[in-house]
């Protein structure tokens, strides 16, 4: 994360606009997850977001410029990074 803000060295107003739009993409993301993920909560959701792909989805709000009308772009981007964990580390199996 850190990296990813000292390389793009936003202002305060672009910082803030990024983390908007972030946030705003990964509670649409959780909203429309796939049937494997419903356990999840939107907390839960977030971690696992934060866990995988923070930088990469920080990075990309910067590149929309905090953009909230491309929020679907960062939407999909937050499925495709979730999906990829997933083929690596599936979730435990339910009972």
């Amino acid at each position: 994360m850190s990296l990813v803000i000292l390389t793009r060295a936003p202002d305060d107003a672009a910082l803030r606009a990024a983390a908007r739009l972030a946030d705003s993409a990964a509670t649409a993301a959780w909203s429309l997850r796939s049937d494997d993920l419903r356990s999840l909560s939107r907390v839960e959701y977030r971690q696992l977001l934060d866990y995988t792909a923070a930088p990469q989805v920080l990075d990309l709000a910067f590149y929309l410029r905090g953009d909230r009308t491309q929020i679907r772009t960062l939407m999909d981007h937050i499925t495709r990074e979730i999906a990829g964990f997933l083929a690596h580390y599936a979730p435990p199996s339910q009972p």
